[in-house]
């Protein structure tokens, strides 16, 4: 819902939808953005913004489901069910720091396609010290940023897909035992994987309906032009250049630009075809609705041994885990949940409960482990868009 309200009732987590004043008078990169930093508020005062206008669906109302009272439920009682500020594993500070750093890295690749739109060259001096700051956030716990991986929004797709590259290929790359170095390397990559995308027309970028023939090879080339501007890129990696050249390419050797087969691409370059399918499929674009995680994987698993390599087919699920940090999913005692993080067993997450569906009360949001329950399951992932759910308003609490 779009809501006219005053700048004074601002508060972290809502969404912007419209500010009360012209692009070139607000000191903002976008003008559609969610408020994740208290300085963004008071930039808004700054600039004598009154009254703006949110988006209730994609961030916070003026009074949050958690601030209402809610009644008794019957969620399991665990040592985890209250939420702490201080969580043992200091995941609240780590999603804190996850979500600067996300916001970060989106500023970072809308500026460099900016740049090259204008003929300059990519400058490894805005790259290497977000990925840096990535690759901090992956080792210290991958559930926070694979969290913030599924929060987008269709009108800054391009960015994002680039973001949720970088941080998939980071953490595929930490779950199978790679060093610190090809961490960092394949972040740059993926962060850069479709700086080519900046000389492709935007009529075609952008275009509702499906491409024709013709557009569809103009579309293409954006890989080639990306291989290009990172070959003249000083500094540049050659695992950071698999990850932008090999993305397209398929297992069975009916992907583009070269028609590459089994080994003749790099492991790099396979996991980043993995990468870049899973994030596109599960993103809302103008022209199709994202597809749940749980229901995206089960497709690319039938497609393994052609699209796919399937031993790095089946490490990607363990990576991200079935229902992955962010994922909203009904409970056998019929609760929606928000999944915080992946346990060991991937059927077996630990969880936030936030409301009954019986009785379709919100209740007090409790985390519940199921890997410590002996009769609670998931039974199946949920639409956060049916229930009118933003999980990241939940994992903001823990």
């Amino acid at each position: 819902m779009i809501k006219t309200i005053s700048s004074r009732q601002l508060k972290k987590g809502m969404y912007i939808h419209e500010l009360d004043c012209s692009w070139m008078k607000h000191p903002f990169a976008r003008n559609q953005f969610k408020i994740t930093d208290i300085n963004d508020i008071k930039k808004i005062h700054s600039v004598g913004i009154k009254s703006l206008k949110i988006d209730t669906d994609k961030g916070l109302d003026l009074e949050t489901d958690i601030e209402k009272k809610t009644p008794h439920t019957d969620i399991p009682s665990t040592p985890e069910s209250k939420i702490t500020s201080t969580p043992s594993n200091n995941l609240t500070k780590t999603r804190k720091d996850a979500k600067q750093i996300k916001n970060h890295a989106e500023q970072a690749i809308s500026n460099i396609m900016a740049d090259v739109k204008l003929g300059q060259q990519v400058e490894m001096e805005q790259v290497t010290p977000v990925v840096d700051k990535m690759a901090e956030s992956v080792l210290n716990n991958h559930n926070a940023l694979l969290g913030l991986s599924r929060i987008r929004s269709m009108d800054t797709y391009t960015f994002e897909h680039s973001v949720n590259i970088g941080v998939l290929m980071m953490s595929f790359t930490k779950s199978r035992g790679m060093p610190k170095e090809i961490i960092q390397e394949v972040g740059i990559g993926g962060l850069l994987h479709d700086i080519g995308k900046a000389l492709t027309p935007t009529e075609i970028l952008n275009k509702a309906g499906k491409l024709t023939d013709e557009e569809f090879v103009i579309m293409k080339n954006h890989v080639v032009d990306s291989r290009l501007i990172l070959l003249n890129t000083p500094g540049i990696s050659q695992n950071a250049l698999d990850v932008a050249a090999l993305h397209h390419e398929k297992y069975d050797g009916s992907g583009y630009p070269d028609g590459k087969k089994g080994d003749e691409i790099s492991i790099v370059g396979q996991m980043s075809a993995i990468v870049d399918v899973y994030d596109a499929l599960t993103a809302d674009r103008c022209y199709h609705k994202g597809q749940d995680p749980s229901v995206v994987l089960k497709r690319m698993l039938s497609w393994t041994g052609a699209h796919f390599n399937p031993q790095l087919m089946h490490e990607f699920i363990q990576c991200v885990g079935i229902y992955p940090p962010a994922t909203l999913v009904m409970l056998s005692n019929h609760y929606l949940a928000v999944v915080i993080e992946n346990n060991s067993n991937l059927l077996l997450p630990r969880v936030i409960a936030v409301l009954n569906t019986k009785t379709n009360e919100t209740i007090e949001p409790k985390v519940v482990d199921l890997s410590k329950q002996d009769k609670l399951k998931v039974i199946s992932s949920e639409s956060d868009q049916k229930w009118n759910i933003d999980p990241q308003k939940y994992l903001d609490m823990v």
